[in-house]
Order: C-alpha cells, then structure tokens, then sequence
C-alpha cells in the first residue's frame, strides 16, 4: 500500500491551513489544537530546508528530552511485568525519522492491581507523587487509575511530567459504553483503539487524524481485525468518524476498505448505544455504598510514602473511607466537593496512625 507523506503539504492539509500561508501559520494552528502538535509542524518544516531559529530548536529539545524522560521511566519500570505502553511513545514510532511526534505523557496498562501497584511503588522511589486515585469495578474486579506526576522542567512552558496507570484498558462512558478491561494483544490495534476512546473525553482534532494516518501508512491495520475489534470493543462510530476526519485532508488507499468494513458495526453500535436504558437504581449516596456497589469513587491524596507491599486496602472509619495504598494515603469521595472538617479528620487520621507505627 502506498504511504502517504508527511511533509508541509499534507500539515496544510490537515491543519486547514491556506497554502500560500508559510509554515508560522502552521505552527500557530497546530499550538491552537494541542500542546503538543507544534513540535511535529517544526520537526517537519525543518526537515525540508525552513530556517529554524532558536525558539523552534529549544521546541524541540524540550520535546525530545521529554520523550528521553518517558524512556528512562520505561526502563526503571521494565521488572515490571504484565504493563504495556499505549499512545504517546507508542504511537511515536509509527512516524518516519526526524518527525518529532511529542509525547505529553506515558499511558500504561497492567494487567491487573497488583502490577499497577509494583509500577507506582517503583515510580514513587523516583520520586513520582500520586495526585489522582479512581476505583470502579468490571468483569467482576476492582478496576484503579492511578496518576503520577514530576514537577515540569519548565513550568512555564511546559507541563508537568505525568505517568497514568490503568487496569482497565478502555473506561468508556461509564453509562452506554461500559468499562472494558482488556487491550486487543495486536499493538497497533490497541493504539488505533486507544485513540478511538479518547472521544469520550474530547473532540477529535489534526493530532488525532495524522496518528492514524502513520497506523495507515505502516499496513499494520488490517479491515476484518479492526472491525471484529471495533464490535469487541464497541468503538465502531469513534472509528468512523475519526476516518471521515483524516479523508477530509488525506486521499489514502487505506481509508475506503477500512471505513467500508465499520461503518455497518458503527450504526449498529449507534442504534445500541440511543436504545440503551440508565439503570434505574440511583448512584449510592456514600463512599462505601459506592464501593460496595462497584461504582465510581476518587481519590484525594493525603500523604505520599512509598510501601512496596501494601497494594491498595480499604479502610472504614466513622464518617470516612480511606485507602492507604503502595504509594500513600488517600481521601476516598464521591464528588468534587469535600467538606474541609473531613479532610482535616482524614489527614488526622492517617498522620496519627504513621506517628504511632
């Protein structure tokens, strides 16, 4: 299959950008769509002969160090087992050499919580600091979203270092599109997926569109194993859209058969998805309901300590829900809003209990 190129003329393309403006436009559309667009537009304008000054080359010093700091956690986490790398760095290596695709943060799925918690501890003694903790239950186990992070090396500029770590592969909406837990063991079909599931949080955009561009170009996507993955998974309209997107831009040969093989699944999933009924029982009033019940709760971090043995265990107390886990304390909540007396009794709490150990 023939790959189409990535140069300035198909940027011009997908970004919507007039060809007669000069590659500054282009920069500017790609900083308009994501923090991490801009970097590619550089690498590639740069690659055919435009002058770069020392604003492009710091861009892309700062995104090739980025990209060279995921690595490092990458290695630190390789005794690890059972945690595969989707999106970012992932995706990377689809593109052709010397194009920078930036990497904003390092997704890892592990096969289940007690690898989830030998990566945090391993990424707590690094220094990493747990900031956001999700528990929910699927295919009949709890289900953790776990994310680190490291100051920005830039705060100005940049933000900061983010590692997430997931059990569950693909969260859904949690309402039509329930949690599913497994990556599809094919890596490119994860990738495409996992860029498919990312319209649940946000439109899709260029960034979106020229990844699937680079999974098409590599001929690693076969038509009858995406759409049997896309039924699976039910991501057929997020697929199909995702497509119609990159053909607005991009003549590829990949496109047609692909679209041709979802787009019947994808007004299947549609229909399924307009017929689905709410559960007629209301979310749980309390922390422990809510947990009982396998519903969504969240995690405020209340200390950070690294216990390599301690996983994640569920404490009650009167009035409160703690879970003290390999990388520290956390505030379980149902909502954003949380009563300052709670806060200050579960910091009490578990300051009280680390006195006295």
């Amino acid at each position: 299959m023939n790959a189409t190129p990535l140069d300035l003329d198909l940027l011009h393309r997908v970004l919507d950008v007039p060809e007669h403006e000069g590659p500054f436009r282009l920069v500017r559309r790609a900083q308009q769509l994501s923090g991490t667009l801009a970097q590619l537009v550089v690498s590639v304008a740069i690659g055919e002969g435009v002058r770069a000054g020392s604003g492009s080359t710091d861009l892309l010093e700062r995104a090739r160090s980025r990209a060279a700091r995921y690595a490092e956690l990458r290695t630190a986490l390789a005794g690890c087992p059972g945690l595969r790398v989707v999106k970012g760095p992932s995706l990377a290596g689809h593109y052709p050499p010397g194009a920078c695709r930036s990497v904003g943060d390092l997704d890892l799925i592990a096969s289940d919580e007690e690898q989830l918690w030998r990566a945090a501890a391993v990424l707590g003694s690094l220094g990493g600091e747990p900031t956001q903790l999700s528990l929910f239950a699927a295919d009949g186990r709890r289900q953790v979203t776990l994310v680190v992070l490291w100051p920005s090396p830039d705060p100005l500029m940049e933000e900061e270092i983010r590692v997430e770590l997931c059990t569950a592969a693909f969260p859904g909406d949690f309402a039509a599109v329930p949690v599913r837990p497994q990556l599809p063991a094919d890596p490119a079909l994860a990738d495409l997926l996992s860029v498919a599931e990312e319209r649940f949080q946000r439109a899709f955009h260029a960034k979106d569109a020229l990844d699937l561009l680079m999974l098409l170009n590599s001929g690693s996507l076969d038509p009858a194993a995406v759409a049997e993955a896309a039924v699976t998974y039910r991501l057929a309209p997020e697929l199909v859209e995702l497509l119609d997107l990159l053909s607005k831009a991009v003549d590829h040969p990949g496109i047609g058969p692909l679209r041709q093989a979802l787009v019947a699944e994808a007004a299947a999933e549609t229909a399924r998805r307009a017929a689905h009924t709410p559960a007629e029982r209301e979310p749980e009033p309390t922390v422990a309901a809510r947990l009982e019940a396998g519903q969504l709760v969240w995690g405020m971090p209340l200390t950070s300590a690294v216990r390599p043995e301690q996983g994640c265990v569920i404490e009650h107390l009167p009035d409160l829900v703690l879970a003290r886990t390999a990388v520290g304390d956390f505030l379980l909540v149902s909502g954003e809003l949380v009563d300052p007396e709670v806060h200050a009794v579960a910091l009490a709490a578990v300051s009280g209990q680390e006195a006295s150990a």
